[in-house]
């Protein structure tokens, strides 16, 4: 047990008086209650912080959130919920990888997850998701917590950006009608994976791809269907496919992986 952890000196200044579990890994690295046997350290802190309410504390990981004053390696106090408020900065579990966002809800009652970092786009959140909540950023102990700015132009882009990829996704559907002979299995579809990613600016994740692709009204006689979890085992299979696809055949890629990308490159141009 220790009095405080890397915090700001205006709260070591404080009178620290409430046990607090401290979860020294990343947001991304699991949940507090998924870690096994890993105990907590606990900390220290203000009761005038904790208020009674349920809280931990975990580090932030990676430079999404950094827009509003949070880095990686910043210890946040979160309070454990189930349900939350649009604006708050969350820690929601998305398909088994936990993220901090901010929940928005716009005019449309869509839910998103929004980035504090114009390099990552926000998430829609739909039903096909497994969603769960976590725990609210009650504050950063590290640094103060900038205001939330820019959402609707955030929202605005994301959604300008959509429009046009349903346009490549209707004519991914044609192009694979017309390729559907160039496909040897579900592993194929991490090849289109990488066209997408590389030449259509397709921002999704592996999982937000294969729910698009199974969405795809494609021929009845069309037998190599994305399978959930395919395009990532593939991935993980095949190193090279996260080199840009102009450089897989320098990292090894088969003829018929090349085939198949110079073919979805032509086609989705």
């Amino acid at each position: 047990m220790r009095k405080n952890c890397n915090i700001s000196q205006e709260l070591t200044e404080m009178t620290c008086d409430t046990w607090v579990p401290y979860y020294e890994v990343g947001v991304s690295c699991g949940l507090p209650g998924e870690m096994g046997d890993l105990p907590p350290e606990m900390i220290l802190l203000p009761s005038m912080l904790t208020r009674g309410r349920q809280v931990f504390i975990v580090n932030a990981q990676g430079d999404s959130m950094q827009g509003i004053g949070i880095y990686s390696g910043d210890p946040l106090l979160l309070e454990s919920v189930r349900s939350v408020r649009s604006g708050e900065v969350v820690m929601v579990a998305i398909d088994g990888e936990e993220v901090l966002k901010t929940y928005f809800v716009d005019e449309e009652n869509q839910h998103w997850l929004l980035p504090a970092n114009d390099k990552y786009a926000p998430i829609l959140l739909t039903e096909d998701m497994d969603v769960r909540f976590c725990g609210r950023l009650v504050c950063n102990l590290s640094t103060p917590r900038d205001s939330i700015s820019h959402i609707n132009e955030q929202i605005r882009k994301f959604k300008k950006n959509q429009h046009k990829l349903a346009d490549v996704y209707e004519r991914l559907a044609e192009a694979v009608a017309q390729g559907s002979s160039l496909f040897w299995a579900a592993s194929a579809w991490a090849v289109v994976y990488g066209v997408m990613r590389d030449c259509c600016d397709c921002q999704c994740s592996v999982a937000q791809f294969e729910r698009k692709v199974q969405a795809l009204i494609l021929p009845a006689s069309f037998e190599f269907a994305c399978r959930k979890g395919s395009v990532q085992r593939t991935l993980s299979n095949h190193t090279y496919m996260y080199f840009p696809v102009d450089k897989w055949a320098e990292q090894g890629a088969s003829k018929r992986e090349l085939a198949l990308m110079a073919f979805m490159k032509e086609k989705l141009k």
